[in-house]
């Protein structure tokens, strides 16, 4: 199953779902506030929902970025536990500024920044891009499934060019999984070549409820740690080369989510972190990071079907009032004595049962006064006749 899907079409563009529905900010999804991991009146964060998708990041006075996209999707059909499940696609990015300092030899512009690489130049290890997310778990409403979020185990490349990846998690009645892929890859300025493969496989990928995405990593050689547990998921990207320090670094991480169904979830923290290097020749630490707090998620509102739509329309009895002027008035006069009037008209397909109802519920009009008068005088003018 594993090397059949990372071969399948993994140019395929970004992100898509089949048998899920995706949530509507500050509907489906709210959060009660943002803020800069390390208080500094430097930063320029922002966190804000556009349609359904969560835009947030921060910037500082070196141009230092880190920015985050999440979209979060709710499983239409899910395995019969009593609980819904959802799933936060994750996509962020870190990116280096061009003012961390003055160099001798270009005094008149700022020198470039650098991401935080794990080289001998660097003292210390800090992950150049990190994703946390923490829950309660004392509240006994719901918990992180670490099991099927992606990554779920460490990992690492060692790369010498871009590598294309491919997540992807499904869960339907019968079958339950998460798979992250990778197409080929050159390994060495050789030319040698990584064939396309699995980085991680779990359990058995629905394709009929699914949402998978695909991207880019072009850092060479870099490892993710991951962290799972009930109340807290996290990610650590380390730069182990720093061939690439002055690039953006970008990954994509699947946040799955367990909780009673029709019952809310609440990530208590959603972190974004960021590590450079702002120093010129001896290194300089520099964090900038922003933390979503209260991020509550819910099932889709949707408004059920009115039952009136589903009966019929209720049949209107009009009242036969014997005023209607039908163009037929000078036949019903030429018919016999004998022929009933105010019976209204009934549905040729129903049953007698039903006529008779319908005929009890009309109003039955008697014969006009100026017509008894007519058939009394022709009566008379009759008799009269007969006598002579």
């Amino acid at each position: 199953m594993g090397t059949s899907y990372a071969q399948d079409d993994i140019s395929a563009s970004e992100t898509s779902y089949t048998g899920a529905t995706i949530l509507e900010g500050d509907w489906d999804v709210t959060f009660e506030n943002s803020a800069d991991v390390t208080g500094s009146e430097d930063t320029f964060p922002y966190a804000f929902f556009e349609g359904s998708t969560l835009y947030v990041g921060n910037s500082d006075t070196y141009d230092n970025t880190i920015d985050a996209i999440v979209e979060f999707f709710w499983f239409e059909s899910s395995i019969d536990r009593g609980t819904d499940f959802y799933v936060a696609v994750i996509k962020t990015r870190v990116t280096p500024g061009h003012d961390c300092h003055y160099a001798p030899w270009d005094w008149a512009r700022g020198a470039q920044c650098k991401l935080w690489a794990d080289e001998w130049s660097d003292w210390g290890e800090h992950p150049v891009l990190s994703v946390e997310a923490m829950t309660d778990v004392e509240r006994e409403q719901g918990a992180f499934r670490w099991d099927w979020s992606v990554p779920f185990e460490s990992y690492g490349i060692n790369a010498y060019g871009q590598v294309t990846f491919q997540n992807a998690y499904g869960i339907g009645s019968d079958s339950e999984g998460a798979v992250m892929a990778h197409a080929e890859y050159p390994t060495g300025e050789d030319g040698e070549i990584q064939a396309a493969g699995n980085v991680q496989v779990k359990g058995f990928h629905s394709s009929e409820y699914s949402v998978q995405t695909q991207y880019e990593v072009t850092l060479y050689e870099w490892d993710v740690f991951v962290d799972g547990r009930a109340d807290l998921m996290a990610w650590d990207m380390y730069l182990n080369l720093g061939a690439r320090e002055t690039q953006s670094a970008y990954h994509e991480y699947f946040l799955s989510v367990q909780v009673e169904e029709g019952q809310a979830f609440m990530i208590d923290q959603l972190n974004f972190i960021g590590n450079f290097d702002t120093g010129w020749y001896d290194p300089f630490h520099h964090e900038l990071g922003l933390s979503l707090e209260g991020l509550t998620i819910s099932q889709p509102y949707y408004e059920p079907a009115s039952e009136d739509h589903d009966e019929e329309d209720p049949v209107t009895e009009s009242e036969d009032t014997g005023d209607v002027d039908t163009g037929d008035s000078n036949e019903e006069l030429d018919q016999d004595e004998d022929v009933r009037y105010g019976e209204g008209i009934t549905n040729l397909d129903e049953s007698d049962g039903t006529k008779e109802k319908s005929s009890g519920c009309s109003t039955v009009s008697t014969m006009p006064s100026w017509l008894i008068a007519i058939l009394g005088f022709l009566g008379v003018r009759r008799k009269d006749n007969e006598r002579r």
